[in-house]
């Protein structure tokens, strides 16, 4: 299965084959509350409100976005495969699909890129922040005192200039998570990024929403 967010984490957009097969349960789960920043990003707008991401082995995921009372909407995903659930918490409405994918798993990348210029920071994903600088060759430095505490930086160059990942010193938990575009430099801070034990209710199905059903696209199956 394949379920991509992007910048905004309200995007699900799945390709649909065969069923995954079913697997055990993670031990653990990582949650993270981000904030984004940077070109067309109003402070104190939706889109600069933090969001919660869980991220659990590769087959459960779940976004909490912020409400918003202007639009009514406060959107909430929940991955469970092969369950997808699509929520608006204010008009208990939603959406379920039964993603299907063969062994591709779930995946949700930092970088929403609809251009393709930024090919270099496609696979870069919450949850696996550090993995990704590591495994691309990042450069490590010293970086800035954050509430009084060292960090250390991995810096990537890209086709549109660097990315960094700020990290807490002598730690793989990410702190700061930037990176720039011809438009200017987009960021995200981390306020929490935890390791917990799996909690399966957060990714159960969502209770008193009225759902509809999202059938498999089979257009592109051969005939």
């Amino acid at each position: 299965m394949r379920i991509f967010f992007g910048v905004a984490l309200a995007c699900c957009l799945p390709f649909l084959a065969q069923p995954a097969a079913a697997s055990a349960q993670p031990a653990t789960m990582t949650k993270m509350v981000v904030r984004l920043s940077g070109p067309g990003i109003k402070p104190g707008s939706i889109a600069a409100m933090p969001k919660t991401i869980y991220r659990a082995g590769e087959h459960y995921a779940r976004i909490e976005d912020p409400p918003d009372a202007r639009q009514g909407i406060q959107k909430l995903m929940v991955i469970a495969e092969p369950d997808a659930y699509s929520v608006n918490l204010i008009d208990k409405k939603g959406t379920h699909a039964i993603d299907q994918g063969g062994s591709d798993d779930i995946h949700l990348p930092v970088v929403f890129d609809p251009t393709r210029k930024l090919t270099e920071l496609n696979r870069l994903e919450f949850g696996d922040e550090f993995e990704f600088f590591q495994s691309h060759g990042a450069t490590k430095e010293a970086g800035p005192i954050i509430n009084a505490k060292p960090t250390d930086a991995y810096k990537l160059k890209t086709s549109q200039g660097t990315a960094t990942l700020v990290v807490r010193g002598g730690t793989q938990i990410p702190v700061m998570l930037s990176w720039q575009t011809k438009d200017g430099t987009y960021r995200y801070e981390y306020i929490t990024y935890q390791e917990l034990p799996f909690n399966p209710a957060l990714f159960a199905k969502p209770k008193g929403i009225v759902y509809k059903d999202i059938q498999p696209d089979t257009t592109s199956e051969p005939g």
